[in-house]
């Protein structure tokens, strides 16, 4: 039996015993999107006007932070800010400019170079 295949019946019997002592079905959801973040290098390129307009459109609706980030930014003591440490090293592992969506500390999604606001706010599950 496949390792995936394992896993579909310990969750469907897991969904089972729950039920049997009264509980509901279990929720398997991963981390939620918390933000999504558009890294790019202002030498290269400029933020196409399709993101920015996706990224307000994602503050306004799925209420995440959504903000682009230049690359080369560094807080008073030369450190990249906390808050885009995660996403900078995916969106460099992935090639900039690159849309790192991310939950807290995991990254959930990464989107190379998009241009139009449906890339931006479709890269948000």
């Amino acid at each position: 039996m496949r390792t995936k295949d394992r896993i579909g019946w310990l969750l469907i019997a897991l969904a089972v015993f729950n039920l049997a002592k009264g509980g509901g079905l279990p929720s398997i959801v991963g981390p939620a999107a918390t933000a999504a973040t558009y890294v790019y290098e202002k030498d290269s390129n400029a933020v196409p006007a399709g993101v920015l307009a996706g990224l307000n459109r994602l503050n306004r609706e799925k209420k995440i932070l959504a903000t682009a980030f230049e690359e080369d930014t560094r807080d008073g003591s030369g450190e990249v800010p906390e808050q885009f440490k995660v996403a900078l090293t995916a969106a460099t592992s992935a090639g900039l400019p690159a849309l790192v969506v991310t939950g807290g500390d995991a990254v959930l999604n990464v989107v190379k170079a998009p241009t139009t606001e449906g890339q931006t706010v479709g890269a948000v599950p």
